[in-house]
């Protein structure tokens, strides 16, 4: 489960999560310059200013638009649609013999639902997102930073542009999970965590991936994508007669 654990943290970073995508982040603007508007002051390191300003920009735009997400890895595969700006995401993460996990997260109300995991309520769990802590898995968008374009560009700590629109460098996760005990306890190794990147033509990033074998030699690499731009997201709250207040173990568990 540490792995899996560690997985879910690394999609954290490249905005999913979205759900895990992960999932998803830092929920206050504590730790993170960014969520008053100054990403370019997060990371302190030698990141050549033009790669750097390229890529935040196009990170930026992820906070900026509605869009589709996926996120593929040899541990958990996902993805949805979320509107930042409205703050409403559809999500589903598929955990394999684990279950899925589908979130629904409209304002600051977030819903879980698990199938497949018998220890669990069959209702949808409702939660406060806006209380799920520092290093919650499920705060898919925390406030001042929605789609997660902030906590990534606080990661890099080298970046260079190897094609026009083509990134590559690496992050280092105790930047943006700097109270997670895992990650903490992986030393150097999660300090130099490689990635890629791209955008497109209008400069909005459209894809990761994070090699974070460097992290464990399972994991593999987690690749997410961003596509459908300005796509439609209409997310209902479940019906009240579905619906129960999540276990306090649970949203614990999860980082509240």
């Amino acid at each position: 489960m540490k792995t899996r654990r560690l997985a879910t943290t690394g999609v954290a970073l490249v905005a999913a999560l979205g759900l895990g995508l992960t999932g998803c982040g830092k929920q206050t603007g504590a730790d993170d310059p960014a969520a008053n508007g100054n990403a370019s002051g997060a990371p302190a390191s030698s990141v050549p200013a033009d790669a750097l300003g390229k890529l935040t920009a196009a990170a930026q735009k992820i906070n900026e638009q509605s869009l589709r997400m996926k996120t593929e890895s040899s541990v958990l595969n996902g993805g949805g649609v979320m509107d930042p700006t409205n703050k409403t995401a559809d999500m589903t993460m598929d955990l394999g013999t684990q279950g899925k996990i589908r979130m629904l997260i409209v304002g600051n109300d977030a819903y879980l639902k698990v199938t497949g995991a018998t220890s669990l309520p069959k209702k949808w769990l409702h939660m406060d997102a806006t209380k799920l802590g520092e290093s919650g898995q499920l705060n898919l968008m925390p406030e001042g930073d929605p789609g997660g374009a902030n906590k990534l560009i606080k990661s890099v700590v080298e970046v260079k542009e190897t094609a026009p629109g083509s990134f590559a460098g690496t992050m280092d996760y105790t930047r943006s999970v700097p109270n997670d005990k895992d990650i903490a306890a992986l030393g150097d190794k999660a300090k130099a965590v490689p990635f890629t990147a791209t955008m497109d033509a209008e400069g909005r990033l459209t894809q990761t991936a994070v090699d974070i074998s460097a992290l464990h030699e399972s994991l593999g690499t987690m690749t997410t994508t961003f596509s459908d731009f300005v796509t439609a997201v209409n997310v209902s709250k479940p019906p009240a007669a579905d619906t129960q207040e999540a276990p306090a173990e649970l949203i614990k568990a999860f980082g509240g």
